[in-house]
């Protein structure tokens, strides 16, 4: 069939002269005309009834079908992604053009006016037609946009009086100027970010740090100890869902299962090296970063904020293969007291063990540079995690003293699977969780269950879903479950944590995009930015600068006064602002990937409310006064 109409469309092609001729030649060119559309009739004709008469040609072409559109589909996403970074992400052409609004309402996906877009992929407005008003949803009109600036009109909340865009553009238009583009020259040494290779930094005086012998030569061991992967049927269903989640189901491992992890466990216990003596020494920082967006900034601004802070410990900055900054970004980073190495250089590509124990998702890094580090005693850090205070004091703490390491709760209670007490027993079952975007640590204290966190790590397919719902699916719960197992106490941090953002117009709640986690004493030192990740995306003025820290379920709206006290500055959200407008380009030179980060506003804000989901820990004191606002947590 397919040959058929290739046929016809041949002899098309063949005529085409006689086709298109002129003057004697135009009645035998629409002869040509007829019979090459009957030929092409005749042809789809004959695939019809081909088609009706034998079902597995016709399942087999509607399968072809399906990869073609597939296929193109692909294509089109790529050519039109790789026409869009050569031209740069913008805004697009007005949508509206109803007077001075070229553009009209754009809604916002929550109830803050500055929340992301409602539609995040392209500009999206509501209502279509001029002379409309939008809805009582809460957003803002924009009004235009330029390189240089954007206009935009009543930025309102939920359930306030619908606005007719062209009327307020021409009457309380908002301008919002934007920084110039980053280019070549304004990176960091004229640089984009990692654009340089490892082995291009040879000849420089900073380059990626090599682990040492005594290390690798623990790698090597511990990653002999972990042997082959644990291959037990897991339960039907992912954890990263609450209504696919096995344990919501009451889905077991099998008796099996069980007998072999627990059996795994008890030999790699008992075959596993001691804590290696002259291997590691002295106190430090260790942050996992990476090249993508929504890092690469982010540890820039953790460790800017460190050495703020007057914290003076040397920081570690580990990177995934294939991942890290180039030797201009080294060097300024070693300015700042901060080494740079890669996870490639602490496995042997040769040796089958080490091969074995590579990591296969970004959760299993933190773990390995905490115990691969040469430090002794480690504060590990996520790259989002921002400290208000000097974190030095933690290892002077008491609760450190006595048990060599410190953890930290987090906003929900217990999810562990039944099968991690079958497995580890039933002092792994507990009222709370913990939140890993900081961790302190002493090696030697604690080896035993460091080991035996990174088996876990290393076998994360059984012990991630094992340990944890999708409330924090991966690895934050695994160095806990380890001091459980063992029996071995670990230092908690009494004060939980507070859920920090904006607030949503129709919510008594926190729109959080921030944990804060406080000292031993109660005193807020950490804000983890774990949602809207820092960015260099932001105006060129602080009037247009959208605050992400206003207000906390403990503090309420005089939550910047507490971190401006911890942080001893006037207005801590304001250092943070300027720090990225100052650096941005040498901290991450790329171009914006979304419109809405083009604009002379924002950064547009990001959040959840804690009570939109179940199993909340409302023993904390942040949720307290919900609590007693009647609020009633699953």
């Amino acid at each position: 069939a397919g040959l058929g109409l290739l046929t016809a469309a041949l002899r098309c092609v063949r005529s085409f002269r006689r086709c298109f001729g002129m003057g004697s030649e135009e009645a035998g060119g629409k002869r040509v005309f007829r019979r090459t559309g009957w030929r092409l009739r005749g042809a789809a004709r004959s695939v019809y009834v081909r088609l009706a008469h034998d079902p597995r040609l016709a399942s087999r072409a509607f399968a072809f079908a399906i990869v073609l559109c597939v296929v193109g589909s692909f294509a089109v996403t790529a050519i039109s992604g790789s026409v869009e970074h050569m031209r740069g992400i913008t805004v697009g052409p007005p949508t509206q053009n109803c007077g001075d609004s070229k553009y009209g309402f754009v809604r916002a996906n929550s109830c803050h006016p500055f929340s992301l877009p409602h539609k995040m992929s392209r500009v999206d407005v509501h209502p279509k037609s001029c002379g409309k008003f939008s809805a009582t949803t809460a957003g803002f009109c924009l009004c235009d946009d330029d390189d240089d600036r954007t206009v935009i009109a009543t930025p309102k909340g939920c359930g306030t009086e619908p606005v007719m865009c062209e009327k307020a553009c021409a009457e309380r238009p908002i301008i919002g100027k934007k920084l110039t583009k980053c280019g070549i020259d304004e990176t960091a040494g004229g640089t984009s970010a990692g654009a340089e290779t490892q082995s291009e930094c040879q000849n420089k005086q900073h380059t990626f740090q090599k682990p040492s012998g005594r290390v690798k030569a623990v790698v090597a061991s511990l990653a002999k100890s972990m042997g082959e992967p644990l291959g037990v049927q897991m339960p039907h269903g992912s954890r990263r869902d609450l209504y696919t989640d096995f344990a919501m189901y009451g889905r077991r491992m099998s008796a099996e299962s069980v007998k072999e992890v627990r059996r795994r466990v008890e030999g790699f216990k008992k075959d596993a090296p001691a804590y290696p003596p002259f291997t590691f020494a002295g106190k430090g920082i260790v942050i996992v970063g990476g090249s993508n967006q929504k890092f690469q900034t982010s540890y820039w601004v953790a460790i800017h904020a460190l050495r703020r802070a007057g914290c003076v410990l040397p920081v570690q900055l580990w990177f995934p293969e294939g991942e890290g900054p180039g030797c201009t970004q080294i060097s300024e980073l070693a300015k700042l007291g901060t080494t740079v190495h890669s996870f490639k250089d602490l496995f042997d590509s040769t040796d089958v063990h080490s091969a074995g124990a590579a990591m296969s998702n970004r959760f299993m890094y933190k773990i390995v540079a905490l115990t691969f580090s040469s430090f002794q005693e480690v504060l590990l850090m996520d790259s989002d995690n921002i400290v208000l205070r000097d974190p030095a004091s933690l290892f002077q703490s008491e609760p450190y003293r006595g048990n060599g390491s410190v953890l930290w709760m987090d906003f929900w209670r217990g999810s562990s699977a039944p099968d991690l007490q079958a497995v580890l027993g039933h002092a792994t079952k507990l009222r709370h969780t913990h939140e890993s975007g900081q961790m302190v640590l002493d090696k030697k204290k604690t080896w035993s269950a460091l080991r035996l966190a990174l088996f876990m790590n290393a076998h994360s397919e059984v012990f991630y879903p094992l340990t944890v719902n999708y409330m924090g699916l991966g690895d934050k719960e695994i160095v806990a479950a380890a001091f459980l197992h063992l029996g071995v106490p670990y230092g908690l941090a009494q004060h939980g944590p507070d859920h920090v953002g904006v607030r949503d117009h129709d919510r008594a709640e926190t729109l959080g995009n921030t944990m804060m986690q406080h000292d031993m004493n109660g005193v807020p030192m950490f804000l983890h930015a774990n949602l809207g990740k820092p960015m260099g995306f932001v105006p060129a003025t602080k009037e247009t600068y959208v605050r992400r820290w206003q207000i906390s379920n403990q503090h309420g709206v005089d939550l910047p006064n507490v971190i401006n006290d911890a942080a001893g500055v006037s207005d801590f959200e304001m250092w943070y602002y300027e720090l990225i407008k100052k650096n941005r380009c040498a901290f991450d030179p790329r171009p914006p990937k979304h419109w809405y980060h083009t604009l002379g506003f924002g950064p547009f804000v990001e959040g959840f409310h804690v009570s939109d989901h179940y199993n909340v820990n409302d023993d904390l004191e942040s949720f307290r006064g919900m609590k007693r606002a009647g609020i009633v947590f699953g």
